[in-house]
C-alpha cells in the first residue's frame, strides 16, 4: 500500500535501514589509523663484530708443500668446554652432537692463500665465545682450533655511539672488559695453525692481498656455506 508520497511502507524501511547501516559505518571508517610503523631493533642491545681472517701463502699444505684452501667454521658458544674436550673427527662429523646445547650458531666458508676475509656479524647476546675451527687435511694436535671471548654487550648509549672511550680498572689493577657495539678481532692462518693473535698479527702476513667480505645471516643456524669439502685426514 503506498502513502501519498508513492513510497510503499517496505521502500521506506529498507531506505532507512541503509542510512542506519551507512550512519554505523561512516564513524568506523574515520576511526580507521594506518598501522604503526615496526620499531627499528635499539641499537645499544646489539653487537655487531667485525673479524678479520688473514691466511698466509702456505696453509693446509699437502705432502708437497703446496697450499690448498681449507675450511673454517666459526661457532658462536655460551661457553667452550665441550669444544675444548672435543676431538677433531667429532667436530668434522657430527659438531652439533658434540657441542650440544653449548653452540648457539655455526657458519662455514672456505679461506684461500694470501687471504684477507672480512667477517661481520650479529653476536647472540647468550654467546660468551667466538670458536674458530680450520679443518686442516693434516691437522697437528689442537693448533686447528682458536677462541676470542666477546666484550660485554652494550647496554648504554654511551657504550653505543663509540668504542668506549676509556676502560675502568678491577680488582687488583686488572682491566675490566668494556661494553662494545662494534668489537673488532682477528684470526690468522700458517700452515696448519690457526690463532687469534697471541702469536701472529697482520705484518706477518705481507703477501695476504685479497680481500672478501662477508656478513653472515643473523638468524640462520645452519653453515652460511653448503658447499662440499674434501674429508680432511686426521693425523
Amino acid at each position: 500500500m503506498k502513502g501519498s508520497g508513492g513510497t510503499s511502507r517496505r521502500d521506506f524501511l529498507s531506505v532507512t535501514g541503509l542510512g542506519a547501516a551507512w550512519a554505523m559505518l561512516v564513524p568506523s571508517l574515520g576511526a580507521c589509523t594506518p598501522p604503526m610503523p615496526a620499531q627499528k631493533p635499539d641499537p645499544c642491545k646489539i653487537q655487531t663484530v667485525t673479524l678479520s681472517i688473514y691466511a698466509d701463502e702456505l696453509i693446509n699444505p699437502n705432502e708437497a708443500e703446496q697450499a690448498r684452501p681449507v675450511a673454517v667454521r666459526l661457532y658462536q658458544l655460551t661457553t667452550d668446554t665441550k669444544i675444548l674436550n672435543a676431538r677433531y673427527d667429532d667436530l668434522l662429523l657430527k659438531d652439533k652432537e658434540t657441542l650440544g646445547d653449548q653452540m648457539l650458531k655455526v657458519d662455514e666458508f672456505e679461506i684461500f692463500p694470501n687471504d684477507i676475509f672480512e667477517v661481520k656479524f650479529e653476536r647472540i647476546p647468550e654467546a660468551t665465545i667466538l670458536a674458530g675451527v680450520a679443518f686442516f687435511h693434516t691437522p697437528v694436535g689442537q693448533s686447528y682450533k682458536t677462541f676470542y671471548e666477546f666484550p660485554p654487550m652494550p647496554d648504554t648509549p654511551e657504550a653505543c655511539a663509540a668504542q668506549a672511550a676509556a676502560e675502568g680498572k678491577g680488582p687488583k689493577g686488572k682491566e675490566k672488559p668494556v661494553p662494545q657495539a662494534f668489537p673488532e678481532t682477528s684470526f690468522f692462518i700458517r700452515g696448519r695453525k690457526l690463532d687469534n693473535g697471541s702469536e701472529f698479527e697482520p705484518a706477518m702476513f705481507p703477501n695476504a692481498t685479497k680481500f672478501r667480505r662477508l656478513n653472515l645471516p643473523k638468524a640462520s643456524a645452519e653453515r652460511a656455506s653448503q658447499q662440499n669439502f674434501s674429508t680432511p685426514q686426521p693425523k
